[in-house]
């Protein structure tokens, strides 16, 4: 689910938000977990400051949805701190992933596990820029998971549509974090670089702290 907060840093994480991504994709949870009925419902994260794969600095919100097993993630970007003024040349992202929660984790404030897997990434391109880069006609960069991209035309991207090599392939592996509800406000795990003891990659290297970022239930 990482990829619904992180996205749009990076072409890695195109999406990760939003993450995880969530942006999240609906898969289901392992039949040995269980989902959260405290997390049921949406929630809208802070105003965060982005870079784009352009070099263009932003901001983004993310917007979780939460229904039984799947979690449906948005992430919307503006030019101002405050997030009010929408920007309308950047991607628009939307993951569906499915998840589970489970037991409490030792040492992390009360919070429990939560596992997710991205399944369904869709990726709106608004601006000729951004349909070159991703369909790797700019002479950059290959094409995000063989291209395709048209203008204002949503593409959906699952796992199958991504070469081994294609480096947003890595988005739709599980993801392993932890999540607190406290009060009207959701935290989730403070994940680690990639290839760190706690980048969420396995359960062995799930995220031990909090992340002081949070969402608002809405």
């Amino acid at each position: 689910m990482r990829w619904t907060r992180d996205l749009l840093a990076g072409k890695r994480t195109l999406i990760v938000a939003l993450s995880m991504m969530s942006v999240f994709l609906s898969c289901r949870s392992r039949s040995d977990d269980q989902t959260a009925s405290e997390l049921d419902g949406s929630w809208l994260s802070t105003c965060r400051s982005r870079t784009d794969q352009l070099g263009t600095n932003y901001f983004e919100v993310n917007a979780l949805t939460f229904s039984g097993s799947t979690m449906t993630s948005s992430i919307r970007s503006y030019s101002d701190a405050t997030c009010k003024t929408e920007l309308t040349d950047k991607p628009i992202l939307t993951g569906v992933s499915g998840y589970s929660t489970g037991d409490f984790t030792p040492g992390a404030g009360g919070a429990r596990k939560f596992d997710s897997q991205l399944e369904t990434l869709t990726i709106t391109l608004t601006t000729d820029a951004y349909v070159s880069l991703y369909n790797g006609t700019n002479g950059t960069s290959p094409p995000v998971c063989g291209g395709g991209f048209v203008k204002n035309q949503p593409k959906a991207l699952t796992l199958a549509s991504c070469a081994s090599s294609d480096a947003l392939r890595s988005e739709f592996a599980p993801r392993y974090d932890i999540f607190k509800v406290s009060g009207s406000l959701l935290y989730f795990g403070y994940m680690g670089a990639s290839g760190s003891s706690s980048d969420g990659s396995s359960d062995s290297k799930r995220p031990a702290a909090l992340d002081p970022s949070y969402y608002t239930k809405i």
